[in-house]
This record gives structure tokens, C-alpha cells and sequence, in this order.
């Protein structure tokens, strides 16, 4: 009976584990890899599962910060949206830090090149947090 409860102990702290491990991007907008010609209005994150948004900021190729504004929320929740500011043709990384409710964090990225032609140029909306693809996550 001892041997049997060891396992089950041990079971299932690994698939709550291997559960949050899976916990990254689902999708962004704009997308992963996207070349846009229009800048976008507003950048979008959902994640596989609701989460807290702990570290979240934006740069372009030449590290110049796009200013990002955090929620205030202390709940979890799946997806972010944030209005941005007019954004000039370059090339853009967001990286991103998580924590689920057991306090587990991972952090990823995800990139967009905005090309010249047909650019927007009014700006956006004050932020507020809500989108696609692949990123890397690494546990800290």
C-alpha cells in the first residue's frame, strides 16, 4: 500500500508539472514571423491557458523600447490586448514572462517585420491586454 501511494504521489505531481510545462503562446496578432505592410493598432496575446502577465516589452532591431503599459490585474487570464503607439517600418520582438497560479514562470518571444509601403502613421489608443504561433518557452 506504501508503494502504491508513493506513486500516486509521484505520478501526479509530474503530470501537474508536464500540465503547466504546455502553458505558452497559443497566438498572437499580429502573428509570429508576420511582414506586415500596414502598421498595426493594437497587439494581441493569448495564451493556452489564463495566466498572470508578469514582464512584458517590445524593441525593434535597434533595441529602442516601444512603450508597453501592464495591466493592474492581479487575476489570470488567457489574453492580453494592448493599444500601440504609430510604429515605423522595423523589425519587432516582444518578449513576455508568465506566472500560473501555482507561481511557476516561463517567458518566450515572438517577432513581426513592419515594411514601409502603406504604413499607418495616426496613433493608437492608450494600452489596455488579447492572439498566433510558435515561441520559444524556457522555465526559470
Amino acid at each position: 500500500m506504501k508503494l502504491f501511494n508513493n506513486v500516486l504521489v509521484v505520478t501526479s505531481l509530474f503530470l501537474s508539472a508536464s500540465a503547466f510545462a504546455h502553458v505558452g503562446l497559443g497566438s498572437s496578432m499580429p502573428t509570429n514571423g508576420a511582414m506586415l505592410s500596414q502598421a498595426p493598432t493594437t497587439l494581441e496575446l493569448t495564451f493556452t491557458a489564463p495566466v498572470r502577465l508578469v514582464k512584458l516589452t517590445m524593441q525593434d532591431e535597434k533595441q529602442q523600447s516601444v512603450p508597453l503599459t501592464l495591466p493592474s490585474s492581479a487575476t489570470s487570464q488567457a489574453a492580453f490586448s494592448f493599444a500601440l503607439p504609430a510604429l515605423s517600418a522595423a523589425n519587432y520582438t516582444v518578449n513576455w514572462m508568465i506566472m500560473g497560479d501555482d507561481g511557476h514562470k516561463m517567458k518566450g518571444n515572438m517577432s513581426f517585420m513592419l515594411h514601409d509601403s502603406g504604413m499607418n502613421t495616426r496613433s493608437a489608443p492608450p494600452m489596455t491586454m488579447e492572439h498566433e504561433t510558435s515561441e520559444h518557452t524556457a522555465h526559470q
